[in-house]
């Protein structure tokens, strides 16, 4: 018994003597690393403390906010476009969209729309040349017709967010569209075009905001008439909207009120690169906007066309009744969906 205990001492003893001599020796086992924070693309992200703020939502009119929504969340808009008034006789038309969005990130957004449009003119002297001369020609005085009018699809990429002592932000988008509708006829045509916009934001006080779109957009289409032609076309769009909220609260249904104004430079050209100017339209009207509880939003904008020139004019005057029209109104009305 006592040799046992002897033998399982001895290197319990030697192993003891030894731990401390050669403790500096021995291989260390590396302390845990921290844990690295992990990427939630589904957080929102709050701003510094003191960074100036615009509120959510469609509040200039046809200016767009910077405004992207809430990350992971989604988005159902109804938006109806109406233009009235050509230098002769009675136009409308009526372009609705339903805009379905998602919100990727803080950063990107996309979106899918599908389109209706409602034409109705009669003895409209550009729009009857319009189809008159396309092909073998369509010998109409009036039109009265609603159909379905193509979809869109869009990504918007926020590229500068407001800070502390930064009160501007900025998002660039690109929305390309099939189109099954000539917007001036309101005649059966196959088009193909992309718009290319620029937002600009910025919060001058805690109640007055402002705004400036720059749009791009060009497209071909081709008539549905015999021997028709496929015709480019290009546009520009300028517009600065400002905006005073004149009614906050919380937990009511309506939270906040805006009402504005809005001014849009509109120039139409032939050719897919701004080749041709046939011309520049002034408008300018009020906005409203009216946010509801639960994220839903309510826009409406009149803007009558005050000044412009076609080149070359159909008749003499001081609009361009031959490209644009002489109002056009907006109401869309958004609501979240949901994350």
């Amino acid at each position: 018994m006592a040799i046992a205990q002897r033998f399982f001492a001895a290197p319990i003893g030697f192993g003891l003597f030894l731990t401390p001599a050669l403790a500096a020796d021995l291989p260390r086992k590396a302390p845990p690393a921290p844990a690295r924070a992990v990427y939630d693309r589904c957080a929102k992200v709050e701003p510094p403390p003191g960074t100036p703020s615009v509120p959510g939502g469609d509040i200039f009119g046809f200016t767009s906010p910077t405004d992207i929504g809430d990350p992971c969340s989604w988005a159902l808009a109804s938006e109806h476009s109406a233009r009235a008034g050509k230098r002769d006789r009675d136009y409308f038309a009526l372009s609705s969209k339903t805009q379905l969005a998602y919100t990727y990130s803080d950063r990107v957004a996309v979106a899918f729309s599908a389109f209706t449009s409602y034409t109705d003119w009669s003895n409209v002297t550009v729009a009857q040349d319009a189809l008159a001369g396309e092909g073998n020609g369509v010998l109409v005085t009036a039109l009265d017709k609603g159909a379905f009018d193509g979809f869109s699809s869009e990504i918007a990429l926020r590229l500068l967010a407001r800070s502390r002592g930064q009160p501007f932000a900025i998002t660039v988008s690109a929305e390309p569209r099939w189109s099954r509708i000539d917007a001036l006829t309101g005649w059966r045509a196959e088009g193909y075009g992309a718009e290319f916009k620029l937002f600009v934001d910025v919060a001058l006080t805690e109640r007055v905001f402002a705004a400036m779109n720059f749009n791009y957009a060009l497209g071909t289409q081709k008539f549905d008439i015999p021997n028709a032609a496929w015709s480019d076309s290009s546009a520009t769009n300028v517009s600065a909207a400002l905006t005073a909220q004149i009614h906050s609260a919380e937990k009511q249904v309506v939270e906040g009120v805006f009402i504005g104004v809005e001014g849009r430079f509109r120039s139409s050209f032939q050719g897919l690169g701004l080749d041709h100017n046939v011309g520049n339209a002034l408008f300018f009207g009020p906005t409203a906007a009216i946010a509801f509880d639960g994220g839903r939003m309510l826009n409406v904008v009149w803007t009558p066309q005050v000044a412009g020139r076609a080149r070359p004019a159909s008749a003499p005057g001081s609009l361009d009744l031959d490209n644009l029209e002489r109002h056009e109104f907006r109401v869309k009305f958004a609501t979240p969906l949901g994350g």
